[in-house]
């Protein structure tokens, strides 16, 4: 099924500056991923789990950022606004979403502890969700365009992640089934504004985009 991202991906994974700066981006929210869990995360509660879970999102950044290399060259070596492709806009899509998350959890009667682990599982559940659907994608069209693609692996460690966090949220959310509709909502509003922004970087590619 021919998706709004889809359509994208066309325009540019038939570019190699665009496909470099695209896995870049990726790597970076990755990174990003990594940076909250090992922030949000304290010591003296830090399971294996959420370690192994660290690790693999520091290890799919790693990766993604070896593919940015291989296909736009050295210039994409750092996460600079330059060697994206809409970075700003994918981070402010993160930490929306992390803010989101937090207040949900900072509307239930749970301790400091308790509402840190909850959000942890809230935004790891979304952006696993959404990871899925963006490297499938991506997987998708590279394939229909004879590129290789590398992402196997990475997501079946997505999914593995997803079904973790599931687990959290249902035994330790009493709002469930509200707050999780709710923070889907929020999700996919702030996801279609990421794609509004690469849409009008694809479409007017000539115009000087500061972060784009």
């Amino acid at each position: 099924m021919n998706t709004e991202l889809e359509t994208n991906l066309k325009v540019i994974l038939a570019s190699p500056s665009l496909h470099g700066r695209f896995l870049n981006t990726l790597s970076y929210l990755e990174y990003i991923g990594f940076r909250k869990i090992v922030k949000s995360q304290q010591a003296e509660s830090l399971t294996l789990a959420i370690l192994a879970h660290a690790n693999e999102e520091g290890r799919h950044a790693l990766l993604l950022k070896k593919l940015a290399l291989r296909v736009g060259g050295e210039a994409l070596s750092t996460y600079r606004a330059e060697t994206l492709l809409c970075g700003r806009e994918a981070e402010e899509y993160f930490q929306a979403l992390d803010a989101e998350a937090l207040r949900v959890a900072k509307s239930l009667l749970l301790s400091p502890a308790e509402q840190l682990r909850l959000v942890y599982a809230y935004v790891t559940w979304l952006v696993e969700e959404r990871a899925l659907q963006v490297y499938g994608a991506y997987m998708r069209v590279a394939e229909s365009m004879g590129l290789p693609t590398h992402f196997s692996g990475l997501l079946k460690e997505e999914d593995a992640h997803l079904r973790e966090v599931k687990a959290q949220i249902f035994s330790n959310d009493p709002e469930g089934e509200k707050n999780r509709a709710e923070l889907q909502r929020l999700e996919a509003g702030l996801y279609q504004k990421f794609l509004d922004s690469l849409n009008l970087a694809l479409t007017d590619l000539e115009a000087p985009r500061a972060s784009c």
